[in-house]
């Protein structure tokens, strides 16, 4: 499947931003894209399917990619997240996720992940190749993931060679290819880049970390087991992990953030899920609240308001209960 996407085909909207997302959106997921040159070509975009994996050709003026928490929050009416393996063309890019920021030169591989916020900066413009790979079809540990994002492969490594070249080849003959073969070729390209992800996460690993990274993931999922818990805060996590409050605030020194911003923005997260759903039972939005630990429901809209832009009852009553026809999302947000 071979697909030419041109954000200058939405007349119905003027906002040369909210078409340039609009179009991302259709071919990939919800974004936002700004332009550094509003006037500018809106550029092109090609997606081709290959097997299980989606690639995506994009070519245009400089611009910014920016996938936030409320971009996220629309997507999880997709099945699932994706790895980002790209690959740069003439031009570079700046990557920023988990708390890391690098520049990844013309030619080089980089990586990202749709499921957490992250900015793709083109100052130069946009010359890029990637592959979309289900998150739940890659066979990679989930620390070993955080490691790669916002990083740059090896340039003169063997397997990051191996992988930037299959994807070249792949994102421009995958159209070629019969349906048993595309199957076939996608399992293969995807073991190879796991295989060059496990290369990456183990050589940046810190030489003491290992532990530290399993007790963090550790937290993270008892976060998620227990967020419905009102009284969830440094004190229990503590407790239940026989660490003193003072180790567990030190462990999570250098993470991008704290064990009470990670509990809001979780509960975040989940509540904005339940109100786009139809079936999460209470309808009320202090009802959704109260269910996943929020107490006090002003309190609750503002911190909603702060990381969506809109109120509860207007992300409910804009998005709760409606589910499109393909698994992507083909409403681009709105451009900020």
């Amino acid at each position: 499947m071979t697909s030419v996407t041109d954000p200058a085909g939405f007349p119905e909207d003027r906002n040369t931003g909210h078409r340039r997302s609009r179009a991302v959106s259709i071919a990939a997921m919800p974004v936002t894209v700004a332009s550094y040159e509003p006037s500018s070509d809106p550029g092109r975009m090609r997606t081709q399917q290959l097997g299980h994996l989606l690639f995506i050709t994009t070519e245009a003026g400089p611009r910014c990619y920016t996938r936030d928490l409320r971009e996220i929050a629309r997507g999880t009416r997709q099945a699932e997240g994706f790895f980002v393996v790209a690959v740069m063309g003439a031009t570079g890019a700046v990557v920023q996720q988990d708390g890391r920021t690098v520049e990844v030169p013309a030619g080089a591989v980089s990586f990202w992940y749709t499921e957490t916020p992250h900015v793709v900066d083109y100052p130069d413009g946009v010359d890029v190749r990637v592959c979309l790979l289900p998150r739940r079809a890659f066979g990679v540990r989930d620390e070993q993931l955080e490691r790669v994002t916002a990083t740059v492969a090896d340039a003169g490594g063997p397997v990051a060679a191996l992988v930037k070249q299959s994807l070249l080849t792949l994102v421009e003959t995958a159209k070629d290819c019969p349906g048993l073969v595309a199957g076939r070729l996608a399992c293969n390209f995807a073991d190879l880049v796991a295989t060059l992800v496990t290369e990456q996460a183990s050589r940046d690993a810190p030489a003491t970390g290992d532990s530290r990274h399993t007790r963090i993931r550790e937290i993270h999922a008892y976060v998620d087991r227990h967020l419905k818990e009102p009284d969830l805060g440094p004190r229990t996590i503590a407790a239940a992990h026989g660490i003193s409050v003072r180790s567990l605030h030190k462990l999570f020194e250098g993470e991008g953030t704290t064990v009470s911003r990670l509990i809001q923005r979780r509960r975040l997260q989940a509540t904005a899920q339940a109100l786009t759903r139809k079936d999460s039972g209470d309808s009320t939005v202090s009802g959704v609240a109260q269910r996943w630990g929020f107490t006090d429901p002003a309190h609750f809209s503002r911190l909603f308001r702060a990381s969506y832009g809109i109120s509860p009852s207007q992300w409910r009553d804009t998005l709760g209960g409606t589910e499109p026809s393909d698994p992507r999302d083909t409403r681009g947000p709105v451009s900020r």
